[in-house]
């Protein structure tokens, strides 16, 4: 199958399960964050999963961010 669409592989195909193994919601400084494991203690924020929109202005805890857990 041929398709041809000018969006990314991403938007389209579904990413392997495990991917979405190493990924876990966490409590950050009292606000859930959906990160992922890079390294040891060491995670990447993927996504803000706040309802408060002051959340999403903190640029300490933006998408790509690697923020430390103990």
């Amino acid at each position: 199958m041929i398709l041809y669409t000018s969006m990314p592989n991403e938007w389209i195909y579904q990413a392997e399960p495990s991917e979405f193994a190493k990924q876990k919601v966490v409590n950050f400084e009292g606000i859930p964050l959906l990160v992922e494991l890079t390294s040891g203690s060491e995670y990447r924020v993927i996504q803000v999963m706040s309802t408060d929109p002051n959340d999403f202005m903190n640029e300490n805890i933006g998408p790509g961010v690697k923020i430390t857990l103990s």
